[in-house]
């Protein structure tokens, strides 16, 4: 898979969330010269997530099944499996840091609504 610039990545993001909610942010709102919401994503996910009781319990059964799972293998099912949760970790990693720029996207749009709700009043 071609790796994405970071512009191609936010068109693709913008474009996506125009397509679930009929806006038009691709045209109002731009990702440039925003290092810190990059840091803060980055910075988020490092260290400022702390797994919650439910989120450990998960984890534990998760390994544990895998750890069944890949004692039972074959070495040609082991190579699989392995490609295969890489693939699920990429998967996951992708979804937070759509959630995480679709949460600043509706924040972005509430604002611009919220300053045209005003000016509309002001009349």
């Amino acid at each position: 898979m071609e790796k994405q610039t970071d512009k191609e990545r936010e068109t693709e993001l913008l474009k996506h969330f125009d397509s679930i909610f009929d806006t038009d942010t691709l045209k109002t709102i731009k990702f440039d010269n925003m290092p810190m919401l990059k840091a803060l994503y980055d910075y988020f996910e490092e260290f400022l997530y702390k797994p919650s009781p439910k989120y450990d319990k998960l984890r534990r059964q998760h390994i544990e099944i895998a750890e069944l799972l890949e004692n039972s293998f074959t070495e040609g099912q082991q190579t699989l499996f392995e490609r295969y949760w890489e693939i699920g970790c990429q998967m996951d990693t992708e979804e937070r840091e759509q959630l995480f720029l679709f949460g600043y996207i509706i924040a972005k749009k509430l604002e611009q609504e919220s300053k045209i709700e005003n000016k509309e009043t002001n009349n």
